[in-house]
C-alpha cells in the first residue's frame, strides 16, 4: 500500500529498508528512516501487511527476543549508515492496540538494547519522556543540538495528541 506524503509531513525523505530474519519463520519487518531538517531522524518499524495506517507500530505480534533483536540491530545499522554522529536519533515507542501505559515494555526493552549496542552512547545527549514512551538520542559533536531539541518538543506533543485521539476514539 503507498500512502502519498502531504504537505504537512515535514519530512524530506523516508528511507525504508525490509528485514527478514536469517532463522526461524521469515516475517518480514518494514523499518522506515524519515528524515527532517536539520539531519533529524524519527525510527520506526513495522511487521509488512500486518498493519495500517497509524495503528500499524502499535500491533503485537509476539516475535521472539531473537527476531526482535534483529529487528533492532538492522535499525540502528540502517540509522548509523547515514553517518555515525551527524544524525539525531528519535523513536516512539508505542502502546499496543487499546492498552496505554506510561513505560511500556517497548520503550524498556529499546532503551536497554540502546544502552548496550548505540555506538558511544555515553557520549551522547538523551532525553526522554518515560510517560510518552519517546526518546532522542544525539552525539555531542552533533551540530543542531537547539534545533533537535525543538524537534523533541513538538515530536512529544504530537505523540501526546496521538494518544488523546486513540484514548477518545475507545
Amino acid at each position: 500500500m503507498n500512502i502519498k506524503p502531504s504537505i504537512t509531513d515535514g519530512f524530506l525523505v523516508i528511507k525504508r529498508y525490509r528485514f527478514i530474519p536469517e532463522f526461524g519463520i521469515a516475517h518480514k519487518t518494514i523499518i522506515e528512516l524519515e528524515i527532517y531538517p536539520n539531519k533529524i531522524c524519527v525510527v520506526s518499524f513495522y511487521s509488512y501487511k500486518k498493519g495500517e495506517g497509524k495503528d500499524k507500530y502499535k500491533v503485537r505480534l509476539n516475535y521472539g527476543p531473537g527476531h526482535i533483536k534483529g529487528i533492532l540491530k538492522s535499525t540502528l545499522t540502517a540509522f548509523f549508515s547515514l553517518g555515525k554522529h551527524e544524525y539525531a536519533f528519535v523513536f516512539s515507542a508505542s502502546n499496543d492496540l487499546n492498552d496505554d501505559k506510561e513505560y511500556n515494555a517497548r520503550y524498556s526493552a529499546y532503551q536497554l538494547f540502546l544502552e548496550t549496542n548505540y555506538l558511544d552512547f555515553n557520549d551522547c545527549y538523551r532525553i526522554g519522556s518515560i510517560r510518552l514512551n519517546t526518546h532522542i538520542i544525539y552525539h555531542k559533536d552533533y551540530e543542531f543540538k537547539d534545533e533537535a531539541i525543538l524537534f523533541y518538543k513538538d515530536f512529544e506533543i504530537k505523540i501526546e495528541n496521538e494518544n488523546e485521539e486513540s484514548s477518545d476514539s475507545k
